[in-house]
């Protein structure tokens, strides 16, 4: 008989009186044992399965590549679209930064730009430089269409020489020399020897060998004195484009006229000056050469002072700082309480535009 038949004990029926009929089946320790095991077993397969794929589920949603994304990966059509900038300028060829970065020579296509707030500067060499703030908001095209126009004080006089007579001539030259300006006489034909030709008259005997012309037809040109000075020394001068010496320099013997004198020197911007030339006063011409210039921008991260060959141009400066400087190598210093100073040499090239940034948090 199996251990757990439904059968009371004696002892159980004498309790629970006579006549009674109430009683209590018997549980086996062993058969209250192994009913959680005997679960276990039931349900094994549904309970391994279930863990599996709560673990495949939390693997694939706290993957590496989910929680950090590659920030080279390519954009997808759910990110946020791209900003362009076009720039046209007039005349063309500026250079055009935008932020720190340079985008390019004008004109400019549809550069890729991400939204947000950007410093636009537009160089042209000769002509000057532009900034603009811009807003660009995602999706949103801008173009910028600047205009240029030289400084009318730099432009040179140019073909002062056509405007001459044709009998004046640079210092140096006799009377008896043609002028380099004026056209040099054609050699005589078989039919110009001939007695009451048009070369006896006095226009072809006015520069003529004197002991050959004719009594009268030989007429000196009239000459002054031209004083030529210039800051700094050593400037060649040229009259209507033709070399006479460098600065300081007294020319004599000049011929009379109006003259366009030219003053140039190496690193230095062209003067070009006009006098007139008379033969009863001394003609001074004095010019005051500047270097050329070019143009420096320097910005400092996240913030400090800037120095130039250590002299202070800026203090705790978070934005972009301009300034205009002669040609030739300088070193920027950058200076933060806290980060410490950085130094970096940079050369500014005469007509262009140096970009320098200055980022103290890498050192």
């Amino acid at each position: 008989m199996a251990d757990d038949a439904p059968f009371p004990e004696p002892d159980d029926a004498a309790r629970s009186g006579a006549g009674s009929a109430s009683w209590e089946p018997y549980q086996s320790p062993q058969g209250s044992r192994g009913g959680a095991l005997r679960l276990l077993r039931r349900y094994a397969f549904s309970i391994t399965a279930g863990t599996i794929a709560l673990a495949i589920g939390l693997l694939i949603y706290f993957a590496p590549t989910r929680l950090t994304p590659d920030p080279g990966a390519l954009p997808t059509a759910d990110d946020e679209p791209t900003s362009t900038l076009s720039v046209d300028s007039q005349p063309p060829g500026a250079v055009v930064i935008v932020g720190a970065d340079t985008a390019g020579v004008t004109p400019i296509d549809n550069h890729p730009l991400p939204p947000g707030t950007y410093l636009v500067t537009i160089d042209r060499a000769d002509y000057g430089s532009r900034d603009t703030v811009i807003t660009l908001s995602a999706g949103q095209s801008a173009a910028l269409s600047p205009r240029f126009s030289r400084d009318e004080s730099a432009v040179a006089a140019q073909g002062q020489a056509a405007a001459r007579s044709q009998g004046s001539a640079p210092a140096g030259l006799s009377s008896g020399e043609p002028s380099p300006s004026s056209p040099s006489p054609s050699p005589p034909g078989p039919g110009d020897e001939t007695p009451g030709s048009a070369s006896d008259g006095p226009a072809a005997s006015s520069r003529s060998d004197p002991s050959t012309a004719p009594a009268g037809g030989d007429i000196a040109p009239v000459t002054g004195t031209l004083v030529l000075r210039a800051t700094p020394d050593r400037a060649t001068v040229a009259l209507d484009g033709e070399e006479v010496g460098a600065t300081p320099a007294t020319l004599t013997e000049v011929t009379t006229g109006t003259y366009a004198v030219t003053f140039s020197r190496p690193g230095h911007k062209t003067v070009t000056r006009r006098v007139d030339v008379s033969a009863t006063d001394t003609a001074t011409v004095t010019a005051t050469l500047k270097r050329r210039t070019g143009h420096l921008r320097v910005l400092v991260r996240p913030w400090g002072s800037i120095y130039i060959n250590d002299q202070r141009r800026a203090e705790n400066s978070d934005v972009w700082y301009d300034t205009t400087l002669p040609a030739g190598p300088y070193t920027i210093t950058a200076r933060h309480p806290a980060l410490g100073e950085t130094s970096r040499p940079v050369t500014v090239a005469p007509q262009d535009t140096q970009s320098v940034v200055v980022d103290l948090r890498e050192q």
